[in-house]
């Protein structure tokens, strides 16, 4: 008997993604493996309120910054292009994907993302880690912003792959204190967990309603190429940057809202 055609076995679930972070579909990488997207969400988690570009950070116990997700309690939120608005930079059609999760308690915010990158990494010094893969955090900590400019309490987190950290106000390079960060890189996927608290960002208390925004950035190391956003609240011609560009990073009427 002889048999014609191809055969290509089904990777089994559990097994490495390739080198650039794909797995043959229906499964996806998470945290380095391929795997079901029910299996990715079949561990309990605490649900995140979402609307019109607000959602509701649940209240929780101090996680363990480690840049291990496995521990984390509150469910996620995926962004990918086409679906979220995307800032195209020369992506050529290669955009990051994935997913992140926020959450509180009575001292801190903390923000969980996992990112399946576009090699290359990068592997850009401070201050323009946006030039490699990273996530740009945009909170405004005692509420949305309605005027283009950050205010003191404003900034731009940007953490890549490798946990180096910049922050921005208005293009400008800030430091800012009592930040928590830790990330963990396996072939494209990497996640991120941070922590600032209302000290960071020069206030006593966070509002009970913040500016916040995420970004999964894409960069070769010399060149910041996408960026793809969770929400895009305002744009030209009401809000936008001098270069038409319309992006959390320049207006901060961009961000939407979250409820602490």
């Amino acid at each position: 008997m002889v048999l014609v055609g191809c055969y290509a076995p089904q990777l089994p679930e559990g097994a490495p993604c390739a080198a650039n972070g794909a797995c043959p579909a229906p499964l996806m990488c998470s945290a380095g493996h391929c795997v079901s997207e029910a299996v990715r969400d079949a561990l309990a988690c605490t649900p995140i309120a979402t609307g019109s570009g607000s959602l509701t950070a649940p209240s929780i116990p101090a996680p363990v910054i480690d840049g291990d997700l496995a521990d984390w309690p509150t469910c996620f939120i995926t962004i990918a292009a086409p679906t979220n608005p995307i800032r195209d930079l020369g992506a050529h059609g290669m955009f990051p994907s994935g997913r992140f999760s926020i959450a509180r308690d009575a001292t801190h915010l903390y923000i969980a993302a996992e990112v399946m990158g576009v090699p290359p990494l990068g592997a850009q010094p401070p201050p323009a880690i946006y030039e490699n893969n990273a996530i740009s955090i945009y909170v405004d900590g005692n509420g949305r912003s309605t005027t283009a400019s950050y205010d003191g309490h404003t900034a731009q987190i940007v953490i890549d792959h490798a946990n180096q950290l910049q922050a921005f106000r208005n293009g400008t390079l800030i430091d800012l204190p009592n930040v928590a960060s830790a990330a963990s890189t396996d072939q494209a996927t990497y996640t991120i967990e941070l922590a600032i608290e209302p000290s960071t960002l020069g206030l006593f208390a966070f509002a009970t309603s913040i500016g916040f925004d995420i970004g999964f950035e894409g960069g070769d190391g010399t060149t910041q190429t996408s960026e793809v956003l969770w929400v895009e609240s305002c744009g030209p011609p009401a809000c936008g940057c001098t270069n038409g560009d319309a992006a959390p990073y320049c207006d901060a009427r961009e961000l939407g809202v979250a409820m602490l």
